[in-house]
């Protein structure tokens, strides 16, 4: 941890000097700020490992990683008992005891540690991204800045509970297709390696000429049997390299390009990235994060690269002076409706409350999209694996219709 020696003035001009534990002089600056000292030099010493680094909490290497619900409850606890006037240090301790999960249990320890050494609680929760999101960490350093902390962490909480309920929502929808694709796949490939292979057993000892569909079943029993192992390693590599592609910045673009354009699938997905990008975006702004910062926090929780690069861009050029209405409208990505609200609520000054409008919408029309879709997911999927398994079916006793003709021949 950076030790920096310092030399400061007070308010009445007189010198003061000592040794304070800080991230950087930035940070070192604002804490002698808050003592209502100003620095005049300072000379940093004992300069450990980079104190940003991203850490893992020491929880064991089976320990459960906390879900979105642990992290909701933890926010909220936090901003409850901040605001019942619990000094910061306590409140991670009393959060630390009460978490469930040891992950979550070591981080609020690990972050109650730098907090009693001077840092503040943005600081510390930023060295865990992978607990603590971009939007968690903005909105807590704004409530810093602002005094604003525990409605902030509310804030915090609000929006973690609303990416989990989405999430939920699409994992529901997503699951009967799963279920019956995987019992599919489990049908095909009982059949092939259990099935088939008696039936082939049975016919090899006729002297007729089986149809072509049973023969290439039976090629096809052949091989799954023969060289399954080569089969799953294919399977294996191929998933494994799909994902390594998705993880590369150019093949998760080309991805969700093609994904968008999928047919009933596509404008789902349109409206899911819309939506996170929307709650997020109305959550950061309510919570006093500055308008850029909003914009780069919302955009990287997207969950879509073509939303996110049209955000970014808007961003940028927001920067420069522009509106966020007419900058998301010219990238093309975003429907009238929330270009337009976005535009009236930028001209009345409540931009917020217009995304919460959006919000809403947008939560409601995701799950008449999601119901829509299950409902014609079903019929298609039992259709698709029915007509799999009669065709088996028909390949393996196509034989047996000219079973007496074969066994005169014999």
């Amino acid at each position: 941890m950076p030790h920096f020696k310092y030399s400061a003035r007070d308010h009445e001009g007189k010198p003061t000097s000592g040794t304070i534990i800080a991230n950087d002089p930035r940070e070192l600056r604002r804490i002698l700020r808050m003592n209502d000292l100003y620095l005049t030099r300072y000379r940093g010493t004992a300069l450990a490992s980079d104190p940003q680094k991203p850490r893992e909490p020491s929880a064991g290497i089976f320990a459960k990683k906390p879900s979105l619900e642990d992290m909701v409850i933890a926010t909220r606890q936090l901003g409850t008992m901040v605001r019942s006037g619990l000094p910061i240090l306590e409140t991670l301790e009393i959060v630390s005891d009460q978490s469930e999960k040891p992950i979550l249990r070591a981080a609020f320890r690990d972050i109650a540690l730098d907090v009693s050494q001077g840092q503040y609680l943005s600081t510390g929760m930023r060295k865990y991204p992978k607990l603590f999101n971009r939007l968690v960490v903005s909105l807590v350093e704004a409530g810093e800045v602002g005094g604003t902390l525990d409605q902030t962490l509310e804030v915090a909480a609000e929006q973690l509970d609303r990416e989990d309920n989405l999430r939920r929502r699409v994992k529901a929808a997503l699951l009967y297709p799963k279920l019956v694709i995987l019992a599919c796949i489990g049908t095909i490939t009982a059949m092939l390696l259990i099935v088939v292979p008696v039936f082939a057993n049975v016919y090899s000892g006729l002297r007729t000429e089986l149809p072509a569909a049973t023969r290439l079943l039976m090629s096809i029993s052949g091989l799954a049997t023969r060289w399954w192992w080569l089969i799953a390693l294919v399977a294996g590599a191929v998933t494994y390299g799909f994902r390594k592609y998705r993880e590369t910045k150019g093949g998760a673009r080309r991805i969700d390009i093609i994904a968008l354009k999928i047919p009933v699938l596509g404008p789902l997905l349109r409206k899911i990235a819309i939506a996170r990008f929307v709650q997020t975006l109305s959550g950061a702004l309510r919570g006093g994060v500055p308008v850029l910062r909003s914009l780069a926090i919302s955009a990287s929780t997207a969950g879509n690269s073509v939303i996110r690069e049209a955000v970014e861009n808007a961003a940028r050029n927001v920067r420069d002076g522009a509106a966020i209405a007419p900058e998301l409208d010219r990238s093309g990505q975003f429907p009238l409706l929330v270009t337009r609200m976005i535009r009236a609520g930028e001209a009345t000054g409540n931009i917020d409350t217009m995304l919460d409008e959006i919000n809403r919408f947008y939560e409601r029309d995701v799950d008449y999209a999601v119901d829509k879709l299950t409902r014609m997911i079903e019929p298609f999927m039992t259709v698709l694996v029915g007509g799999i398994v009669l065709l088996v079916l028909l390949a393996l006793y196509m034989p047996i219709f000219s079973l007496s003709k074969a066994v005169l021949k014999s």
